[in-house]
């Protein structure tokens, strides 16, 4: 019954109350950590409900109840610690704060082991995430078809943008396989340029798919961050910039020894923008290839580091040969002592740890001048 009631309350709510708890967040009231807890808690309440999680009934309850005693009205209200001057009519009476019971010490504990529970019942997804997507979720945009946040929303229209750019561009004469492959140096006027917008909007394709891929992986998983969308924007603008390189800056001939020889610009260029890293990885490898040539060969280096290498490990044998055969030769001695068997039964628990331990320099493992000393006498 605490679980029904508690899906039935917590039902689609208007959009004024999320714009009332981002203010409540920006603010520096001393209840926004308290409003954070509280609407993040509901949110992932509601995805262990919906995705089906074992989460307890008492937890349901106890959050319900918490909840409960700050009324929906009141709560931003409260939370921001005064009434605001400059609506007046938005604000509550002081009847109904008076009369709206504050949280207690126990209760913002309570609240917090509730939210640290759900947390870890909902990982991988971050609290952070899922709070995000529900609200999102109960806003009902008009554009939330093409995705539950507005980086999907955004990057999806630049793929359809990039789509119909590429259909666009290709219907004019200009554009063709023979004007495509002359290049930028063997063209001119506004042939070079419906060829290079051609090329650049294939680029922006292959790019606004990659990062609309990569950002749905995040939405699934319900581990997506805002703090990360400037990121996506980089991505998309260095995608074209890849695809433009890896079409008409780089040799052609480049790609005569591989697989891809048989491609032609346009899906170069796509390829390129789809992944921008790959492009890096290309020019930093011709990089490392000219400073090779400009610097010589260092494979004699590499082989001299290796040889270092071989003779510190060979050194680090011998000593482990010697200590080794030094603590044998003291455990064969130990047995002319009058209490031989306590004593080899030490060296050979000590001799034992030092091998399992794997430290074969150990003091337990070296043999003690003591022994050499007595059967010596």
């Amino acid at each position: 019954m605490d679980i029904y009631r508690f899906a039935k309350r917590l039902r689609f709510r208007d959009a004024s109350r999320a714009s009332q708890r981002h203010a409540s967040y920006d603010g520096a009231s001393p209840g926004a950590l308290l409003a954070q807890l509280r609407d993040e808690c509901e949110a992932m309440a509601r995805y262990a409900l919906h995705h089906g999680l074992p989460v307890a009934p008492e937890t349901i309850a106890l959050l319900s109840a918490l909840i409960d005693g700050m009324p929906s009205d009141t709560r931003p209200a409260v939370l921001s610690g005064a009434s605001s001057s400059t609506a007046p009519s938005t604000a509550p009476s002081n009847e109904t704060a008076n009369a709206t019971p504050r949280h207690s010490t126990s209760a913002q504990h309570a609240l917090a082991s509730i939210h640290r529970k759900l947390a870890a019942l909902i990982a991988p997804a971050t609290p952070q995430a899922v709070t995000l997507l529900d609200e999102q979720h109960r806003l009902a945009r008009p554009l939330a078809w093409l995705g539950p946040v507005p980086l999907i929303r955004l990057l999806t229209v630049a793929a359809i943008s990039f789509l119909i750019a590429v259909i666009a561009t290709g219907l004019s004469p200009e554009v063709s396989a023979d004007n495509v492959e002359r290049g930028f140096l063997d063209s001119h006027g506004t042939q070079l340029l419906w060829n290079a917008l051609f090329l650049l909007f294939c680029a922006g394709l292959g790019a606004s798919f990659a990062t609309l891929f990569q950002a749905h992986r995040y939405i699934a998983a319900s581990t997506y961050d805002p703090k990360y969308d400037a990121s996506y924007g980089a991505r998309l603008i260095l995608g074209v910039i890849a695809g433009l390189i890896l079409v008409e800056l780089l040799p052609p001939r480049l790609f005569d020894q591989g697989g891809m020889h048989s491609f032609g610009k346009p899906a170069l260029a796509m390829l390129g923008g789809f992944s921008a890293t790959a492009v890096h990885r290309l020019l930093q490898r011709l990089v490392d290839t000219l400073d090779t040539l400009v610097r010589g060969d260092r494979s004699a280096d590499v082989d001299a580091a290796l040889h270092t290498r071989r003779a510190q490990a060979a050194s680090e044998r011998t000593q482990w040969q010697s200590e080794l055969a030094a603590s044998l030769l003291d455990l064969q001695q130990s047995f002319d002592k009058p209490d031989s068997a306590d004593t080899a039964r030490r060296r050979l628990a000590e001799l034992t740890r030092a091998m399992l331990a794997g430290d074969p320099f150990s003091p337990s493992f070296r043999p003690s001048s003591t022994t050499f000393s007595n059967d010596t006498e």
